[in-house]
């Protein structure tokens, strides 16, 4: 089909991609090498935001000798790809050392390369169903040819040619060729070569240890290499807070990516002198050390112009000092320090310290020694196709679950939730994250056949295959993220996305059918996927139902990413199993959310626990550092899960108790506690059991649903506390009521009897009378008032004889009466009088004497009065 176009509509068509650019831009093809036997092909993503290739569907097909119908090779694209960045694939020859090999590049120049989205193509690399003699070439003067070259799009396209069908290369060419065997350019879009990332010289090991072991490393931190001759690098000693230079030691020669220089002192002891002796290792704890490149501050150790007296400290480390100790850069920086006069170490202290004299990390940048060695043989460095060599970071054969998880071991926890806490906080200790490439490795490892080690075991199939067949055609396999990545993780930078724990080994076109779809019980509604018998998929549904044998498996990989990732990791979001199907908006939105939780945990009780799961927590361990806790303690899946999912670890009886009860009643009335009105959900005939669990005791029959007793008699409020048990032979639930019992104070009618009016040296009986007296009181009297009077009491009676008075008065006497633990007092009063004596009678013959006598009588008798 002639699909040319004349000058008019190229013109409106040139104008309309410029405009629709942005809105269209995807995955473009941007660079094709085929260079006799080494040939390659480069698309990038030119989208403007990172693309989910899985559920785009993204296929590269190759169509070779003018084939229509069925590809020759096909490669389907996995995984993000971030914005700007490139995917290669290539035939496997050894020029290359990036991208990936793949039989879609087995192509000629006369072969074409379709891309495709879903089915519709988003970009062509030759005419589809047209066969040449040799290979495509531009017929509008350039020298371009598909044969023998190297093309690069041009910077302006940003969008694929959608129509393969068309002349290639067409009238307006978007291609730039380059001489054979030219691979500069792979890896990256554009037109020019890729520029690797430049060189970050930093000082990374600091040693001021006894007498003279002191030295000091430098380290390339940089993506390439360093000329440290194309500028001046020299490293400056400044002593005791000077800002005059002390001692300079100036750089040179070539420092590859990677590797450290090393100065020590002349005097140092042997396991110090790595490198090169100089002066600039001359210091002491209160020295600065300042790395420059052209005389401007690229790094620095202490701050310039101070002297701290004899050493930097760091008062959130009290370990860190600069003084007799062995410092290392963190691994996490990759670029020095350029303020040489901020306070050092500063709040974000970005060194580690080691004890004096430690010596046995110098000459390699990073926070371990040189020379430690992996807790295990080093592994075959190509165990799978693509792959890198990985270095063990855990032993599993002297891990110990007592030590790894004491927490919660030892731990008293409220709820599920502060026990999943606890076990998140320990599966995070000592998780070293692995890029996707190592993924790769570790997975060699975690799923190797155990009847052939050059094989994978297949997650879905089951199926034995070679570790070497790792890719992205649809016969290989890949991996399948099982809390798919799309429900939270999008990034590949981020923690969760390369977390082996719930990577596996999948066929590459079940792990497209799977798609990021929730896990459920669908065999009935849905299909059975014809690559992987046993599995189901209803897509109406959201649905994927995983095959018997691995249910279990899939469950528990749910179940660790859900109590991994808690919000506490700083690029990963808090992962929440729900019980529940998620939504395509949710998906779409990437919510951290993913089903079917009460499924997956009835699979977990299918398929338990069994070696093969111990055989891959352990190698997953080795290369990662962390566990799955519910392999290593199966029971921890009911503990955590089982309340979600109605099986409690400790079952209770499906029943809401009913209780009537006052919340007070006084002491002495009756109580009726009622919990008649409770009824079983399922009408099982229940029992009830009251216990009382606080307060007073009290008798009574706790056998029936109606609780009766008497309340006790208190001498100050307090709380009656009982338990009520309902059981129905089976499951029990219990309820606790309060009821509150109020002191009514002792209060008696107590009235007197007897005389209460006596002239004095009278006597008189009071008797004392108790309206409805209650059996067990207890009596005593007391004179409170009036003038000191003989008395005797006997119970209720009072005995009084009236005192001498020299003038009426009243005499007060208080009545106790108590019941042994409240006490009531009512007085009675008893009035005295005075009695006068007879006047005196003037006797006989008193003579003058007596007269006088007589005068004085009045007197007396006013005195005796008074």
């Amino acid at each position: 089909m002639n699909n040319k176009i004349n000058a008019v509509a190229k013109a409106v068509t040139l104008l309309l991609a410029a405009v629709s650019t942005a809105a269209n831009a995807d995955l473009v093809i941007t660079e094709y090498m085929e260079s006799g036997s080494q040939k390659a092909v480069e698309i990038s993503n030119l989208s403007g935001a990172d693309i989910d290739l899985d559920a785009g569907q993204y296929v590269l097909s190759a169509y070779n000798n003018g084939g229509v119908d069925n590809p020759t090779n096909s490669e389907t694209l996995t995984g993000t790809l971030a914005n700007g960045q490139s995917l290669v694939f290539h035939n496997g020859a050894d020029v290359f050392t990036i991208g990936t090999q793949s039989e879609v590049v087995n192509f000629n120049g006369d072969d074409a390369l379709v891309l495709t989205k879903a089915g519709d193509v988003i970009d062509r690399f030759g005419k589809y169903g047209e066969q040449l003699k040799w290979s495509w070439t531009d017929s509008s003067g350039n020298t371009l040819s598909a044969e023998d070259m190297t093309l690069r799009r041009k910077a302006s396209i940003t969008q694929g040619d959608t129509d393969e069908s068309a002349e290639f290369p067409t009238d307006i060419d978007d291609w730039v060729g380059f001489e054979i065997y030219t691979i500069d350019g792979l890896g990256c879009p554009g037109e020019g070569a890729c520029v690797a990332e430049p060189g970050a010289l930093i000082i990374t090991e600091y040693v001021e240890g006894s007498s003279n072991n002191k030295a000091i490393e430098l380290s390339n931190v940089g993506a390439s290499a360093l000329d440290l001759d194309a500028s001046e690098y020299k490293l400056t000693l400044f002593f005791n807070g000077s800002t005059t230079p002390g001692k300079t030691q100036i750089l040179s020669g070539i420092l590859n990516a990677g590797e450290s220089r090393v100065f020590h002192h002349s005097d140092a002891a042997d396991e110090f002198k790595v490198g090169d002796e100089s002066e600039v290792t001359g210091f002491n704890g209160d020295d600065a050390l300042v790395l420059y490149k052209d005389d401007v501050v690229i790094d620095r150790l202490g701050k310039l112009g101070e002297d701290p007296g004899s050493e930097w400290t760091d008062p959130n480390d009290p370990n860190f000092s600069t003084k007799d100790k062995t410092l290392r850069r963190k691994n996490s920086i990759t670029a020095g320090d350029t303020d040489a006069t901020a306070a050092f170490p500063g709040d974000n202290n970005q060194w580690l310290t080691f004890d004096v004299n430690t010596a046995d990390g110098l000459g390699c940048m990073g926070e371990v020694a040189c020379t430690e060695t992996p807790v295990e043989p080093e592994p075959d460095p190509t165990p799978c196709s693509g792959c890198e060599e990985l270095t063990p970071v855990a032993d599993p054969n002297t891990f110990d679950t007592n030590v790894y998880y004491t927490n919660v071991l030892s731990g008293n926890f409220d709820d599920a939730e502060a026990m999943k806490n606890a076990i998140s906080v320990a599966i995070a200790t000592g998780h070293q994250q692995l890029t996707y490439k190592q993924v790769w490795t570790a997975l060699t490892y975690s799923d190797e056949d155990p009847s052939n080690s050059s094989n994978v075991i297949e997650l879905y199939t089951g199926k034995s295959v070679s570790k070497q067949n790792n890719g992205g055609n649809t016969s290989d396999w890949n991996r399948e993220h099982i809390w798919a990545k799309s429900h939270g993780f999008p990034s590949e930078s981020q923690l969760g996305y390369t977390d082996a724990h719930h990577l596996r080994p999948t066929n590459v076109k079940v792990n497209s059918t799977r798609s990021n779809y929730d896990f459920n019980e669908c065999s009935d509604t849905g299909t059975e996927v014809a690559e992987a018998p046993g599995n189901y998929l209803d897509a109406a549904a959201r649905c994927f139902e995983p095959r018997d044998e691995i249910k279990g498996d899939v469950a528990r990989m749910i179940m660790y990413m859900d109590t991994r990732y808690q919000g506490n990791d700083t690029n990963m979001p808090d992962l929440i199993a729900i019980d529940r199907i998620t939504t395509a908006d949710e998906v779409a939105n990437n919510e951290p959310l993913h089903g079917k939780l009460c499924t997956l945990y009835t699979w977990d009780q299918q398929d338990p626990v069994d070696a093969t799961d111990i055989k891959r927590n352990d190698a997953v361990y080795t290369y990662q550092g962390n566990r799955n806790p519910y392999v290593d303690y199966p029971q921890w899946v009911q503990e955590v899960y089982g309340e979600q999912c109605g099986d409690p670890v400790n079952p209770k009886l499906d029943v809401d108790i009913i209780i009537d009860s006052p919340e007070m009643v006084n002491e002495g009335d009756a109580l009726i506690i009622d919990a008649s009105a409770t009824v079983a959900k399922d009408e099982a005939e229940l029992t009830f059991n009251w216990e009382q669990t606080s307060g007073p005791a009290v008798e009574f029959d706790g056998a029936n649903a109606v609780l009766t007793l008497s309340a006790p008699e208190v001498s100050a409020d307090q709380q009656l506390q009982f338990t009520l048990t309902v059981s129905d032979g089976l499951l029990e639930k219990t309820e606790v009521v309060n009821v509150k019992v109020v002191n009514v104070p002792l209060t008696l009618d107590i009235s007197f009897s007897g005389n209460t009016e006596l002239n004095e040296g009278d006597s008189t009986v009071i008797t004392a009378a108790i309206a409805n007296e209650p059996e067990g009181l207890q009596y005593s009297w007391t004179q409170v008032s009036g003038m000191s009077a003989d008395y005797t009491a006997d119970g209720l009676v009072l005995n009084v004889t009236a005192p001498d008075v020299d003038v009426d008065q009243t005499l007060v006497f208080t009545l106790f009466v108590s019941d042994g633990e409240e006490q009531y007092s009512t007085n009675v009063s008893i009035d005295v009088k005075n009695q006068q004596e007879s006047g005196w009678s003037k006797p006989d013959g008193a003579g003058s004497l007596g007269a006088g006598l007589l005068m004085l009588l009045p007197l007396l008798w006013r005195r005796r009065q008074s």
